[in-house]
């Protein structure tokens, strides 16, 4: 396949210039350096990698392979979703502070931190990173404006596996994805139709540069051939969410996982007072989905409990 590849822009101490955001607005995707010093990086490195190898969140479905169901393997993709859960300090640091004054930018006054995810793609045989479009993990009945921070914790290059994305693809609707293929039980989904691989656009970036996406931009990752671990942090900005005006079904989300039971079984146990907590203290409470779902909820209990009497 012929690649393309796109240079780094440069960020400035004031933020995003013009450029940036116009490039962001027309590709989808943007990339540029100097986002993060070499201490912030080794600060975050040194997090990140405790909580990976420390398996922090297993217990609760938070640590998972994407591709299949074995975290930390010599073959599997390992995701460790909020990682800011369980140290709070990567919600307190200057870079992050960066980003969300970047997202405001982006998305305007009400962006607000709406999580954070690790990536670590082991050495020699870490694979590919299914494309997708991040929206495509979302409640379909809602429409979404997000902008995510992608932040390779060692130099990011194509045998690394660095990210590539199709330009233009955040204008697109959500695409057809699907399961994994013979791994139905893991959290991972693929786009499987409508664009063409010949058109990804790779972005290699020095360490201390981030690339820069929005939700709908349809992205991938290459293995990871080097000897060397790749891992990435994460961070996603959005605005509340509306109720969507089309309808649309994600059939790809009606099954079951072995990380949603994971998760269903710690909530339902010893996780119920860390879940509450948590739910009470995100400031994304008001939008209309997580309404939609509370009342569901309270709903459901009452008839459940009429049902009984």
């Amino acid at each position: 396949m012929q690649t393309k590849s796109v240079g780094p822009d440069r960020i400035k101490q004031n933020g995003l210039d013009i450029d940036q955001i116009s490039a962001l607005g027309h590709r989808g995707f943007s990339s540029f350096e100097n986002i993060a010093s070499a201490e912030e990086i080794s600060e975050l490195k040194g997090i990140c990698e405790r909580l990976i190898f420390a398996g922090a969140g297993a217990k609760e479905g938070a640590l998972f392979d994407f591709i299949g169901d074995n975290p930390l393997a010599s073959t599997g993709l390992t995701q460790l979703s909020m990682p800011s859960n369980f140290d709070s300090r990567l919600r307190k640091t200057d870079y992050h502070k960066r980003l969300h004054a970047l997202a405001k930018q982006v998305l305007g006054p009400k962006a607000r931190f709406a999580g954070d995810h690790l990536f670590y793609k082991p050495p020699v045989a870490g694979p590919e990173t299914p494309w997708h479009q991040d929206e495509a993990f979302h409640d379909p009945r809602f429409t979404y404006q997000e902008v995510s921070f992608w932040l390779p914790l060692q130099p990011a290059t194509v045998e690394n596996g660095c990210l590539r994305f199709i330009p233009g693809s955040h204008r697109w609707s959500v695409q057809p994805h699907r399961k994994l293929v013979g791994k139905e039980r893991s959290h991972g989904i693929e786009c499987y139709d409508g664009f063409d691989p010949e058109d990804a656009v790779f972005c290699p970036i020095p360490v201390g540069g981030c690339t820069m996406h929005l939700g709908r931009t349809l992205h991938g990752a290459g293995p990871n051939v080097t000897a060397t671990a790749r891992i990435a942090y994460v961070v996603v900005f959005d605005v509340p969410a509306t109720i969507s005006t089309v309808y649309r079904e994600f059939n790809w989300l009606n099954h079951t996982t072995t990380r949603d039971e994971t998760e269903l079984n710690w909530r339902r146990g010893q996780g119920k007072i860390v879940a509450l907590y948590r739910a009470l203290t995100r400031r994304n409470n008001i939008d209309p989905y997580r309404l939609y779902y509370g009342f569901k909820r309270r709903w459901w209990s009452l008839v459940q409990g009429r049902k009984r009497i």
